[in-house]
């Protein structure tokens, strides 16, 4: 008769080939994305190779130009471990619409037409941003993070919000 350690290995190793062989077959990625600890489904979040502006890059990665992560108060908890960006959350096209783990409200579309449709300009969007407040002063779930970006980080985030 086995040890009950014996079993344990076992069953950790069955369930761990398991989880590799449905991972392989299914197109998650093993390496959870950007190698950082984060997980993605396939055509989820994943940003380009190539960032084509500052903008971008802190869309996608969380990160400047400068290679710094941009601080942020509140969020999601797996947000302050694991680290993240607007598109875990607004996704890849920035249509949002599904709720983030730990939170309790879908998230919206932050696309420019959507944004302004709603009434938006330039500098409420700054605001909701960086201090998590609506235009018309309601604050947002603590789910949304306050960016504490430089001034020239925030323009080229909105300013690549603006590009369809």
């Amino acid at each position: 008769m086995k040890s009950h350690r014996e079993l344990i290995y076992i069953v950790l190793g069955v369930f761990l080939g398991f989880l590799l062989i449905v991972s392989l077959g299914s197109g998650y990625s093993l390496d959870f994305g950007y190698g950082d600890g984060r997980y993605y489904p396939p055509g989820c979040c994943q940003g380009p190779e190539n960032f084509t502006s500052n903008g971008e890059r802190i869309y996608f990665t969380g990160v400047s130009e400068t290679g710094e992560r941009i601080p942020f108060i509140g969020g999601p908890r797996w947000l302050s471990v694991h680290g993240g960006s607007c598109v875990d959350c607004h996704g890849r096209d920035r249509e949002g619409g599904f709720t983030p783990m730990m939170c309790s409200k879908e998230t919206p579309s932050i696309t420019w037409q959507h944004l302004t449709e709603h009434g938006m300009s330039e500098s409420d969007v700054k605001t909701v941003i960086t201090e998590g407040v609506e235009p018309d002063g309601e604050e947002l779930s603590s789910c949304m993070p306050r960016w504490q970006m430089s001034q020239e980080d925030l323009n080229d985030l909105v300013s690549y919000l603006k590009n369809p």
